[in-house]
C-alpha cells in the first residue's frame, strides 16, 4: 500500500500471538521492532483442547520448532517481552527466556501488581506513543522502569 512505510512495520502479539510473534522475530528481520505480551517458552504448554496441534506431539524436533525459547539468540530486530507478575500469567516463562536470551536485541520485563491481561492497557499506551516517535533511521525505541509503575527489566538490557 503506497501509505504504508516499509522500513516503520511494527509486530506484536499477546498470550499465543505473543509466542507466535517471537517465532516470526527468530525466523525475520523485516519488522522495525516486536512486541510479545504474555508468551510461553513453548507450544507444549498449551492445552490441547485449546490449541489443536497439527503436529506430531511427540516429534521431538517439531516442538522444538515450535518453542520460541529455544530461538531467542537469533532474533535480530529489537524485541521486547512483557508479562504480569501477578497470577493469572506467565512470569516463569518470562524469567526462562531472561535466563536463556543471548541476544542483546531480545529485552525483556515483568510489571509488578498486574496480570496476563492487566499489563496490555499501560504498555499499549506506552509503546504507541514509542511508535509515533520512532522517526530515525532505525529504532530508538527503549524502556524505562519509571515509565511504567512496576516495571521491572529481567537480564541484559541494551
Amino acid at each position: 500500500m503506497p501509505y504504508v512505510d516499509p522500513a516503520r512495520i511494527y509486530l506484536g502479539g499477546h498470550s499465543t500471538g505473543g509466542t507466535l510473534v517471537l517465532l516470526v522475530a527468530e525466523c525475520s528481520d523485516r519488522f522495525r521492532a516486536v512486541f510479545s505480551f504474555g508468551p510461553v517458552t513453548s507450544v507444549v504448554h498449551y492445552d490441547e483442547d485449546t490449541v489443536p496441534r497439527p503436529y506430531n506431539i511427540r516429534n521431538v524436533m517439531e516442538m522444538r520448532l515450535r518453542s520460541p525459547v529455544m530461538w531467542l539468540h537469533g532474533i535480530r530486530t529489537p524485541t521486547f517481552i512483557f508479562e504480569g507478575m501477578d497470577e493469572p500469567g506467565n512470569e516463569w516463562a518470562i524469567r526462562e527466556m531472561a535466563a536463556a536470551a543471548r541476544s542483546p536485541q531480545v529485552q525483556l520485563f515483568l510489571v509488578v501488581d498486574k496480570d496476563h491481561f492487566s499489563v496490555l492497557a499501560p504498555l499499549n499506551q506506552l509503546i504507541a506513543g514509542k511508535i509515533i516517535r520512532d522517526t530515525g533511521p532505525a529504532t530508538n525505541i527503549t524502556f524505562a522502569a519509571n515509565e511504567v509503575p512496576g516495571l521491572a527489566p529481567l537480564g541484559r538490557q541494551r
